[in-house]
Formats: structure tokens, C-alpha cells, sequence
């Protein structure tokens, strides 16, 4: 875990509010490195702004980075107040650049911190209550249709990569499981069952899901498990499905840049924004305008509510075309009409 690495660097309260999340309450690995990752910056802001204050309006974005944040106490944690929080959004987006969206999700960090120290007494006021998350603009997610998926398809299997069939076999698990990248990097050669045709992912807060695999993804996983190297069990990773060059569980920056190639190769510059999220979102879109039931969506993408499953499947402009031409009261009773005259 990356939070586990930067341990020295930390605060004992900080340590200890991360080992809490993630061994008492259980929240998942990925969610607890980026919530640190968060954390850091906002503690490197409170030494900039508290100690370093001279500096608050010239500081880089390099020389900001590397401020060490082990000498800041429950002291000045007290003094945070709603002010330096407002600032420190506002630090965020003209400074650091940073989108609404990840200025909402650095404050959904900050007030889980305070949150734990306000319950455990650590602080007197938890001065994050009354702020509010930046307003988002909705937009639905960039997908592939089902011809672009093809292409894709096609382009990774004819790749000349060294590495062609495991890419092949990522991509291909991607458009047909609509898993998350987490979930995709986190999988073991045990979670398969080619007899029973499933394969077991972990998703958000540890929890386990099954999903049921179609013939062309065991075919891709056949296919890549006859060329990937056998690793006797003193491997750390000797049971991870995919592996890095250096026989290590591949990263998610790895399996990014996979895609980030594969969809560069495929449609050169006319595809932006498309990323291994898009393929999840591409399947869930796909099952979605192929009738398939938005709550057995709902359990394969593994949400907790039905309102993040509609997210990703919004109705297409083809789908909503063909239902008021054809499932409205006129366009019924024509039909009806015609079926009657036929019928004589």
C-alpha cells in the first residue's frame, strides 16, 4: 500500500487515522492510497500557510511538493477553521489547477480526517461542516460504440507487441465484464473458474463479487495464461493473473498506459478522453441498449445504488428514437390497426 511507504514522512495522528480506515473499518486499498495522496497536499498547505506564509502567493508547484509535513501536530489542526479550508480550494484550483471534481474529492478526503478526530476528541470543532463541494457539471462519460469496440479489438490482437496477448486479453476482459481498472489489477489466477466459466473481482470496500465470463474472454485468458511465465510460489506475486515485465502484479498506471496505446493506434486523434474507465462504461452502455435489465446492470458493475448504475447507462439517442416512435399511445394503436387489416 502507498501509504504505508511515506510512513517516516507522516504524522503519528495522520498514521494512525490511515491504519484505522483501513484495518478497522475496511475501506478499500485504492481509496485509502488516494486519500492519503490528498491529505498530503492539504497538510503541505497548512505548513505553507501557517509556517511558511511569505511564501503562500510565490510559491511553484515543485517547491510546494516538496514540503515535509512530519513536524505538524494536533496543534495546528486545531487552528484549521473554515477560512484556511476555503483557502485551501481556492489554492487548489488557481495554484495547483486542479478540476472541481478533484477539488470535491480532496475536500471529501479532509472531512473524513476531521471527522475521525472530532469523534476520537482530537480536535474541539470540526471546521469542515458547513463547507460545500464545488457545483459539477453533468456530462455523460465518453464510451465506444460496439463497432469502435470491434476495431479496438482488432488492433490489439494484430499489435507488435511483445506483450500483445496479455494486452489483448485486458482489453477484451474490459468490454465484456465492465470491470474497474482496481478490480482488473487486483485479480488472481485462483479467482478463475474455467469449469464453471466465472471469475471472482474485489471491488469497492472489499466486497466480492462474481461475474459470469463469455466464450471470448476465456479464449483470451486460455490463450494468455499459455504464455505467461510460470512463477514458483516464492514470488510475492506468484498468483496475480496479469504480470508486469519484472514478474510483478501489473500497476494501474501500466494497464492505463495499455489502453492509452491501444486507443491512440486504433483511431489515431479522433478519440479523447477515452480510458480504461470508458471500456467499463462502454459495456454497461452496450448491455444497456441491448434490453438487458438495469438492476442486473446494477450487480455486474457492482454498484451499491441503483442512482450510480444510471450514470452509466444513459439512454442512447437511438434507444430514446426508438421508443417514442414506436411505444407511444399513436405508434401502438397504428400498429394495432395494421395488425387488424392483416389479419382480415
Amino acid at each position: 500500500m502507498s501509504f504505508l511507504k511515506y510512513q517516516k514522512e507522516n504524522p503519528e495522528f495522520l498514521n494512525n487515522y490511515l491504519k484505522y480506515k483501513r484495518w478497522i473499518t475496511f475501506s478499500a486499498k485504492t481509496t485509502m492510497d488516494e486519500g492519503y495522496f490528498d491529505l498530503r497536499t492539504f497538510f503541505r498547505y497548512i505548513k505553507l500557510a501557517f509556517y511558511m506564509e511569505d511564501k503562500l502567493y510565490e510559491i511553484t508547484v515543485s517547491e510546494f511538493k516538496k514540503i515535509k509535513i512530519k513536524d505538524l501536530t494536533l496543534d495546528d489542526m486545531n487552528k484549521v477553521t473554515s477560512t484556511v479550508i476555503i483557502d485551501f480550494l481556492k489554492f487548489l484550483k488557481y495554484t495547483l489547477n486542479n478540476s472541481p471534481k478533484t477539488r470535491n474529492k480532496k475536500l471529501a478526503s479532509i472531512k473524513r480526517l476531521f471527522e475521525y478526530l472530532e469523534t476520537n476528541n482530537l480536535i474541539a470543532i470540526n471546521p469542515t461542516k458547513d463547507i460545500e463541494s464545488a457545483t459539477l457539471e453533468k456530462r455523460n462519460p465518453k464510451y465506444l460504440t460496439l463497432s469502435e469496440s470491434k476495431k479496438l479489438l482488432s488492433t490489439a490482437i494484430k499489435s507488435t507487441s511483445k506483450n500483445k496477448i496479455r494486452n489483448y486479453a485486458i482489453t477484451c476482459i474490459f468490454l465484456n465484464c465492465s470491470i474497474r481498472l482496481s478490480e482488473l489489477v487486483g485479480i488472481d489466477i485462483s479467482s478463475i473458474k474455467f469449469d464453471e466459466k466465472t471469475i471472482k473481482v474485489c471491488g469497492k470496500g472489499n466486497k466480492e463479487r462474481i461475474l459470469y465470463l463469455n466464450e471470448a474472454v476465456i479464449e483470451a485468458l486460455t490463450e494468455y495464461l499459455s504464455v505467461r511465465p510460470k512463477l514458483d510460489k516464492s514470488f510475492k506475486d506468484y498468483n496475480a493473473l496479469f504480470l508486469s515485465s519484472r514478474n510483478k502484479r501489473i500497476s494501474r498506471r501500466t494497464v492505463q498506459s495499455i489502453i492509452d496505446t491501444e486507443i491512440k493506434n486504433t483511431f489515431k486523434d479522433t478519440k479523447e478522453n477515452i480510458h480504461t474507465h470508458s471500456l467499463r462504461h462502454s459495456s454497461a452502455t452496450m448491455m444497456y441498449n441491448n434490453n438487458t435489465d438495469i438492476l442486473v446492470i446494477k450487480r455486474i458493475l457492482g454498484h451499491s445504488s441503483l442512482a450510480a448504475t444510471e450514470v452509466y447507462t444513459h439512454i442512447s439517442k437511438e434507444k430514446l428514437r426508438y421508443v417514442m416512435e414506436n411505444c407511444t399511445i399513436s405508434s401502438i394503436l397504428e400498429r394495432k390497426e395494421e395488425e387488424l387489416k392483416n389479419d382480415k
